[in-house]
């Protein structure tokens, strides 16, 4: 019998995988496929399979072979991009092959009625105790530390410390390399789809013993077997962050989800519920989810609710206590020995018992010290500090851009 951990390491990290329908049409997915691995630098085996492997000979200096029965060598994971109607026949070779894991990108599946959920559930049944497979109807997967990068596009994050899992498959994608971008590195991204065999929640449990993931991120249409992700979820969280963009929140949206991946959103309130209750953070959108992702990755939790609040904006603190409180924790006033230390670093006329207002000034010995002695107070477990003002510097001294600009070029 297969587990799950071995099937998904054989999936994340192949040391051999067979692209079933490639091709040599660069406008084809069994093309984009092959050369997307290739050129991610994968270090493996890989092996093109193709029905007319005799008429074809090669596609990108590799050998094509008719069948994965035909490859003379162990394969650990196959990605599957031929016809619905022949998906069938190709997990029966994978059986006969041992073939540990699957990525089905081919669409046509649960998401199209009630023929299509004939055919998947043959597949499960085929599958069942002898692989587990990702899909059917989504993008593919990467692991960077893999080099591995079974995508349409050839690119993979340098590094990172992120688990990225997506139901949207071509939007998935979009956010994959829009976190890139933005700062956030993903180590895996798994383009989940339809989730037929694989489910959400068993993503979830594999990241969370993942000792490369430190933050697990999901786009969600709607749950399958939601009790398990809850349960799972619930489990997760105190140990490690998982972030979530939940759609399909009013009718329209609902009905869109059901056609694209075949998934019942359901109801929004219980879901924020269940999110509240089993600690998952929900992002309103792909930007908020990655600024939750980067806070989670290098802002570390607080030891305690004492926070503390050094800004050279009184409002900005004021504001900033305000959402504080409002979530939980608190600001405490700093001893008067802590605010002794504080006023000799900062001007006369600030505020040194917490928040901490530095005033609006350029001189800079403040906030190169007073956070220092903030935050070594022992009834202060975090801080955030805000420093406001580069409009305002620009617009004092105009050259300065210019300045930085030319020291560059020079």
């Amino acid at each position: 019998m297969m587990d799950t951990k071995e099937s998904l390491d054989a999936i994340l990290y192949p040391k051999s995988v067979a692209v079933v329908g490639a091709s040599s049409d660069p406008m084809k997915w069994g093309y984009m496929l092959l050369n997307a691995i290739k050129l991610g630098g994968f270090q493996g085996k890989i092996y093109p399979i193709n029905v007319k492997a005799a008429e074809i000979g090669t596609i990108l200096d590799l050998p094509v072979y008719a069948s994965v029965k035909d490859v003379p060598n162990p394969i650990d994971s196959a990605v599957i991009v031929v016809p619905a109607k022949a998906v069938a026949s190709v997990f029966d070779d994978l059986l006969v092959k041992g073939v540990k894991g699957a990525v089905v990108i081919t669409s046509g599946f649960s998401e199209i009625g009630e023929e299509g959920v004939k055919m998947v559930e043959s597949l499960k049944a085929k599958a069942a105790g002898n692989f587990r497979f990702v899909g059917p109807n989504c993008m593919g997967v990467t692991c960077s530390t893999a080099k591995y990068s079974a995508l349409m596009v050839p690119f993979l994050a340098e590094k990172g410390e992120v688990a990225f899992v997506s139901q949207s498959g071509g939007y998935g994608l979009q956010l994959y390399l829009r976190a890139n971008a933005l700062g956030v590195g993903i180590n895996k991204f798994v383009s989940s789809g339809n989730e037929s065999d694989l489910k959400g929640w068993e993503y979830c449990k594999y990241f969370a013993d993942d000792p490369e993931t430190k933050v697990i991120c999901m786009y969600i249409e709607g749950l399958k077997e939601g009790r398990k992700w809850y349960e799972a979820a619930k489990e997760i969280t105190p140990k490690k962050p998982i972030v979530a963009i939940k759609v399909g929140v009013t009718e329209a949206g609902s009905k869109a989800a059901a056609s694209h991946t075949g998934s019942i959103a359901g109801s929004d309130k219980v879901y924020d519920a269940a999110f509240h209750q089993a600690g998952v953070v929900r992002a309103g959108d792909a930007s908020e989810m990655f600024d939750y992702v980067k806070g989670f990755l290098y802002a570390p939790l607080p030891k305690g609710p004492n926070m503390a609040i050094v800004s050279n904006s009184g409002g900005v603190a004021v504001e900033t206590a305000d959402r504080l409180v409002e979530n939980g924790l608190k600001v405490p006033t700093l001893s008067d020995a802590a605010q002794l230390e504080v006023k000799a670093v900062i001007p006369a006329f600030g505020n040194s018992k917490n928040p901490v207002d530095l005033t609006a000034n350029l001189d800079m010995n403040g906030f190169l010290n007073a956070p220092e002695i903030v935050l070594k107070q022992p009834e202060i477990d975090g801080m955030i500090t805000i420093g406001l003002g580069t409009a305002i510097i620009k617009t004092m001294f105009p050259d300065v851009d210019k300045d930085s600009r030319n020291m560059i070029n020079q």
